[in-house]
């Protein structure tokens, strides 16, 4: 605050953070009524307009990176010393009302009469952190982010990365780096097999796998030439007769689409789900490998739970200062509740014996006592009386129920993990 006002800081947060309506409805009138009935001050629409500008927009950015840097500390039994972070990182597209299409310009199928943004997000599996959570322009590719940020990568972390994100200067970095990563093989790679120096003949493989009854295979690979050469591992675990096909249809789909056929090695290759990792054997077992890259799935899930319970997609025809702002706001939010869910978890290994907390009723839940939530920010009540009302009552029905045959995320990582 560069100036004595009637409207506080943060008075403009709250309003965003804690608004009862989606941003795809929320308006002007109806944050001008929530700081009046919060807070006793009476703010007119035109000043609350004035107020969303580049300022406001980095003072809620460097809000959400503070609250993201303010680490919680929890007690463990899991012994994750081979790795200084677990890195997982994905990004979704979202689009938005048209005037916003100078700021956010449309690509692809959306440009006819659209924006779109592209949300970039990494958490650390290791201390629950959530190390990106920021908004970008959908033109700026994957694989562009990814190779601006390399600089980023610390000694000793495990990058887990979807395809998108994946080129050989991305591998080359994390290496030079001491990093780690994990990876699928790229189609457009020709791995060379270190034993024979050869490249692999994946029909002989898929033969010789259902010959010998083998559901994973490891070997060393070589990519690229001279000096820029990459040696890792290669996992390649077969997929389903059912899983190949629908590949095999999709991949024709496309190529019909492009005008090309696909050769007979794309097809044999197909039959596989490939895998690279430069982690050495003794960290990450053979088989623990496609299950820790299967983990992606969750912060795609967590994703999903944004979008349906917090409506982040849905805003509305804004100017640009207003949309962010109001994203910051509500990816803070989400940061609040991540943080709740992190805490009530680590009750897990002290309360419930083999048992985690599902991270879909954990958030579900948060959304209805949002206001209570509110007035623990805010320190109306303190966080104990807050935990012992809202969370000891209920907490068993927060547990997440097993599947039968299918393992929980938190389980897999203890086979993985624990000491």
């Amino acid at each position: 605050m560069k100036r004595a006002s009637k409207l506080a800081p943060e008075h403009f947060l709250e309003c965003m953070m804690f608004a009862k309506e989606e941003h795809g409805q929320l308006s002007l009138q109806d944050s001008c009524n929530d700081i009046l009935l919060h807070n006793g001050v009476r703010v007119s629409k035109v000043a609350l307009h004035k107020r969303f500008n580049d300022n406001s927009v980095d003072f809620v950015r460097k809000v959400l990176a503070r609250q993201m840097l303010a680490k919680m500390e929890f007690s463990t039994q899991r012994d994750w010393s081979g790795f200084s972070a677990v890195i997982i990182s994905d990004s979704c597209k979202f689009q938005l009302p048209k005037g916003l299409s100078e700021a956010y310009p449309p690509i692809g199928r959306f440009a006819a009469g659209s924006s779109l943004m592209n949300m970039q997000y990494a958490l650390d599996l290791k201390s629950g952190s959530w190390r990106t959570l920021e908004f970008r322009q959908a033109r700026e590719n994957d694989q562009g982010y990814s190779g601006m940020h390399l600089n980023k990568i610390g000694e000793a972390e495990l990058h887990i990365r979807d395809l998108g994100y994946i080129t050989h200067t991305y591998l080359l970095g994390v290496i030079r780096r001491k990093a780690y990563f994990l990876n699928r093989l790229h189609t457009s790679c020709r791995p060379v097999e270190l034993r024979t120096g050869k490249s692999i003949n994946w029909t002989q493989k898929h033969q010789q796998m259902i010959a010998g009854k083998q559901n994973i295979s490891e070997m060393l690979i070589s990519l690229g030439k001279g000096n820029e050469t990459i040696e890792c591992r290669l996992i390649a675990v077969p997929v389903p007769l059912q899983v190949w096909e629908e590949r095999i249809r999709k991949a024709n789909i496309q190529a019909k689409r492009q005008g090309y056929t696909l050769t007979e090695e794309y097809k044999s290759r197909a039959r596989f789900s490939l895998f690279i990792t430069n982690v050495e054997n003794d960290k990450l077992q053979t088989e623990m490998v496609a299950e820790l890259y299967r983990l992606r799935w969750q912060i795609e899930l967590m994703f999903k739970s944004w979008k349906s319970l917090f409506g982040i997609h849905k805003v509305r025809a804004v100017k640009k200062a207003r949309l962010e702002c109001q994203l910051l706001a509500r990816l803070l939010r989400i940061v609040v509740n991540w943080k709740i869910y992190r805490f009530i978890d680590s009750i897990d290994e002290q309360r419930f014996k083999d048992q985690s907390f599902s991270m879909w009723k954990v958030f579900k839940y948060l959304r209805t006592i949002a206001e209570s939530i509110r007035k623990m920010v805010t320190k109306e009540i303190n966080v104990l009386q807050w935990y012992n009302s809202y969370i000891i009552p209920i907490i068993k029905s927060l547990l997440l129920e097993p599947k039968k045959g299918k393992k929980a995320a938190f389980q897999i990582l203890n086979e993985i993990f624990r000491a």
